[in-house]
């Protein structure tokens, strides 16, 4: 009986020691990640996201410095394309190229979430990029233990695999991180669940864009009653290009930033006012006459002065002609 105890133990001992040494593995690979991931923290981003559940396809222009965002979707295809920057606790988003006003909303509103601003070293990690996503938390360690660590062959390479699993939760969630090392590079992602079954795949394969994958494929389903798989997400971003900068120009983070239209109206919706309008350099309280803005920037850009003069002598020689027509026809009728 002693010896049983003893041996029972000893089994619990050593699978303690066990799932804390595979948490050891699984922590110094995924913030390996993640370090890898925040090398820069100052950098330029285009890249471009096809949705094949929609066949919308999408360009996107990130600026990024120190957690300061500022964010354009490109016009394209049946799609107006906005602009948004994100400060600290504070979105300001554009709905459109076209739009005439611009909105300062919550970080927790619904309209921040729309803004579609997020930090692009996201790319790759998770399905769900938004504005409160962070790093540690695609990467599970954050909120989350008992970690197994194992070696898988992937497409012909031998790669790190961390899984953790969520019982505790209804949705009996199991993860699965595939990671190539040296490089601490995250080549695949999946969850999978009661509810649903998301896959990301990452490719490596322009050096320079590193950290970020060139290619990335979300896919998402969802699991209906029936045993019948509904798609979600089938996103593809491809990285265009990627720029590592020391600094931006000091206004790109601000409402110059956004490259405004003259007049448009910036509304706070956190206190629920409008607090003024746009003049080209900042908010004032009445709106700008625009002639008066117009001339403004005929006197700053001669060329338009060009411009203005060809125009006036096409009305001075359309009056010239009307005055002789005007004369000949009087003279013929005196005749």
């Amino acid at each position: 009986m002693v010896r049983f105890i003893l041996i029972t133990n000893l089994m619990v001992v050593l699978g303690v020691a066990t799932i804390a040494n595979d948490d050891a593995k699984a922590l110094a690979l995924l913030k390996g990640v993640e370090q890898e991931r925040l090398k820069y923290d100052c950098f330029h981003i285009r890249y471009e996201e096809h949705r094949a559940e929609s066949g919308q396809t999408s360009e996107q222009v990130v600026d990024f410095d120190k957690g300061k965002i500022r964010k354009e979707h490109l016009p394209g295809q049946a799609f107006q394309g906005n602009k948004s920057i994100l400060l600290d606790d504070i979105v300001y988003y554009m709905t459109s190229y076209n739009a005439t006003d611009v909105a300062l909303v919550p970080h927790q509103s619904t309209n921040a979430y729309g803004a579609g601003v997020y930090d692009p070293r996201l790319l790759g990690l998770t399905d769900m990029m938004n504005h409160n996503t962070d790093i540690p938390t695609c990467l599970l360690y954050k909120t989350r233990s008992n970690f197994a660590v194992s070696r898988e062959n992937l497409d012909g390479r031998s790669v790190w695999v961390v899984e953790c699993r969520d019982d505790e939760r209804n949705d009996f969630a199991h993860w699965k991180l595939y990671i190539e090392e040296p490089g601490f590079r995250l080549i695949r992602r999946t969850v999978e669940s009661e509810s649903h079954r998301t896959q990301i795949d990452n490719e490596y394969s322009e050096q320079n864009f590193l950290p970020f994958p060139t290619k990335t494929h979300i896919y998402r389903v969802e699991h209906q009653k029936e045993g019948n798989e509904i798609v979600v997400f089938d996103h593809n971003i491809t990285v265009k290009e990627v720029q590592i900068k020391k600094s931006f120009p000091p206004e790109t983070f601000t409402l110059a930033g956004l490259n405004l239209p003259l007049n448009a109206t910036v509304s706070d919706y956190r206190i629920s006012r409008r607090l003024g309008y746009w003049d080209g350099e900042k908010i004032v309280d009445d709106p700008v006459s625009m002639s008066a803005q117009e001339f403004r920037e005929l006197m700053a850009e001669p060329r338009k002065m060009g411009m203005l003069q060809y125009i006036c002598m096409g009305i001075g020689i359309a009056m010239i002609l009307y005055a002789l027509i005007s004369m000949y026809r009087k003279r013929g009728i005196k005749e």
